[in-house]
């Protein structure tokens, strides 16, 4: 940067006057000459798009932390600790870390890829690739219809974790999760409006909050849901939602990048993630290791309409490759309907509702599932760009790539659309990790312990070196593939403490019993037991014999000791989360108030 280069200048020719006046001439040269060509790339003719402009300086001056911090791009390893720290423009969150570890120094190890403290912790970079409404089998490694090149590839390098489950199937909950490391009844971030999670003192117990103090620079790119603003909870944020495709004329800054941008100069949702996801590791601080959640709003449907295939919009080539399929239907959606409990089966349900929009008729079906299944193949491709970025940069041997969903979806199975209920097609989604630190016999492998959404946290802290939050509640993944640190064997953390052998899964809608049922359920790989807890209901299955949940077997005689079980488990669940919830904050609209909170303080700002 100019100011860097003057300082390092006059620092080294201070003895030479004409020399220092002609390179001072040189920069304001070079500077004015940067400024012209990111003006004209700002104007479109008539107009000149100044919060572009801004936001472009502000990315090229990061903030710099005044310890002795080495710029650690791999390309340049001679970074210099005197660089003039830039002051970020009022109201951006460029370049605003809020922690930025000034007591460790940053450095290389030989090797040229890992972010090492001086107490010799390794930190790697995290990317959280994240789609809406994904169920566990949606990927070609588990559907050979489905296009996922990249994401087979990722799994191929990496571990695929084929029994992942949610705690909580609903988009806002489930996020929550993922960021707390909690089950709903612990963070409490039950409506939609009231993400409490993320509201005060609250939020220093989320990774990104914890990776910041860590001097890490955190993102969030894509679906936030969650109606808030930024609060500098997050060093860079860019938050849409609700739409596969977005008008090309609200964001202007993407004018002169290759996008795909149909007659209509609309931008598909999975393309402005990508690009946002792009701006964020080009123009990031290159001296802090970095932590980017890139949260794509496709497949997830949009709005309300009966006509067939209408809820869902991709572009035209992606659509072309299913075009001349036919997608296989669940088995028997009419007759599997009639197996569920009667009050699920109510037509002012939600699930049941919605597969009256969805899949009532064949041709809903089919068209609906081609456009699933395309705006996938673009959400795959999006990643894979992404994912490429980093290769490109040298820094895929110090990244942890996980690729995982926030719920599934029934896509008529049970002849119920959406999600909420605790079967398999909804609370199973798909995980992959990509860990460098992981041996070569483990990639390409599928594990199939029980992994939920909850573990992340402790996860992606782990490939910080950080230990988990004490209100977290799951467990780091990587005790599944890694060497014991403790050990001299190969054997695993969890072949020395064992993985668990099952879960509690909880849902909770307060606002109405019938709309959408409230249940508990404890899951292993073999039994499910459900607890309609509104109705007095309850449900047990033999997944091993009938993994597609059709028959009830809590009245056979043969499984009486297995629901004796199953109950005792679901009481010992029931009392450790009531044990262990959190505290009820007051649910209020969001409003200014709600969010000025300091989230250091939780006092008013």
């Amino acid at each position: 940067m100019a100011g860097t280069v003057i300082q390092d200048s006059s620092r080294r020719y201070g003895g030479n006057l004409s020399r220092n006046i002609k390179l001072l001439l040189a920069c304001i040269l070079s500077t004015s000459l940067f400024i012209s060509i990111i003006a004209l790339k700002n104007y479109d003719g008539k107009n000149w798009n100044t919060s572009e402009f801004s936001m472009v300086l502000d990315f090229e001056t990061p903030s710099v932390s005044t310890s002795s911090t080495k710029q650690i791009d791999k390309g340049n390893r001679t970074g210099s600790p005197n660089a003039i720290k830039a002051k970020p423009k009022e109201g951006s969150n460029i370049g605003e870390s809020k922690n930025d570890a000034s007591s460790e120094e940053t450095k290389l190890d030989d090797d040229g890829y890992w972010y090492t403290t001086e107490d010799g912790r390794k930190r790697m970079n995290v990317l959280i690739l994240y789609p809406d409404d994904w169920r566990h089998n949606s990927i070609g490694k588990e559907n050979p219809i489905i296009q996922t090149p990249f994401l087979d590839s990722l799994a191929d390098d990496g571990i695929r974790f084929r029994h992942n489950f949610v705690t909580t199937s609903i988009c806002w909950i489930s996020r929550a999760s993922l960021f707390t490391g909690q089950w709903l009844s612990r963070h409490q971030s039950i409506r939609l409006r009231c993400p409490h999670f993320a509201r005060g003192a609250a939020w220093n117990q989320t990774w990104p909050s914890m990776l910041q103090k860590d001097g890490y620079f955190v993102g969030h790119v894509g679906k936030w849901q969650f109606y808030s603003d930024n609060k500098k909870r997050f060093d860079w944020s860019k938050f849409y939602e609700g739409f596969h495709r977005y008008p090309l004329s609200h964001y202007p800054h993407y004018k002169n990048i290759a996008i795909t941008a149909d007659k209509n100069k609309e931008i598909p949702a999975e393309e402005l993630a990508r690009e946002d996801a792009l701006r964020f590791l080009r123009q990031r601080p290159k001296h802090k290791p970095f932590a980017l959640t890139t949260a794509f709003y496709p497949p997830k449907p949009v709005g309300i309409s009966g006509e067939p295939g209408a809820q869902w919009t991709p572009k035209k080539e992606a659509r072309a490759i299913y075009e001349n399929m036919t997608i296989p239907e669940p088995y028997n959606m009419t007759h599997a309907f009639t197996l569920l409990p009667d009050f699920l089966q109510e037509p002012h349900t939600a699930a049941a509702a919605k597969f009256q929009e969805r899949y009532s008729t064949e041709t809903h079906y089919q068209e609906a599932m081609k456009n699933i299944y395309a705006l996938i193949t673009q959400v795959d491709d999006a990643c894979k760009q992404i994912v490429d970025e980093i290769k490109r940069q040298g820094l895929y041997d110090n990244t942890m790539i996980i690729f995982t969903t926030d719920n599934g979806m029934f896509h008529g199975s049970h002849g119920l659309a959406g999600k909420w209920y605790p079967y398999q097609e909804s609370i199973r989604v798909p995980l992959i990790i990509h860990d460098p630190r992981m041996s070569s016999a483990k990639k390409g492998t599928i594990n199939d312990n029980l992994t939920l959404n909850v573990d992340l946290a402790e996860t992606i802290l782990g490939a910080a070196g950080l230990k988990p939050h004490e209100m977290m509640q799951g467990r780091d993944i990587s005790d599944l593939y890694l060497p014991n640190k403790d050990t001299i064997d190969e054997k695993t953390a969890a072949e020395k403490s064992p993985w668990r052998e099952e879960f509690f899964y909880e849902f909770s809608y307060p606002d109405s019993k019938t709309f959408i049922p409230s249940s508990n359920a404890v899951v292993q790989k073999k039994w499910k037991y459900i607890d309609w807890t509104g109705y007095n209901h309850e449900q047990l299955f033999n997944l091993e014999n009938d993994p597609l949940e059709f028959t009830d077997v809590k009245y056979r005689m043969e499984n009486s000791e297995i629901l004796t079980s199953m109950r005792k488990s679901m009481a010992k669940y029931k009392k450790h989360f009531e044990d262990s919830r959190g505290e009820e904050l007051p649910c209020t609209m969001i409003n200014d108030a709600y969010w000025s909170v300091n989230p250091q303080t939780e006092k008013s700002v």
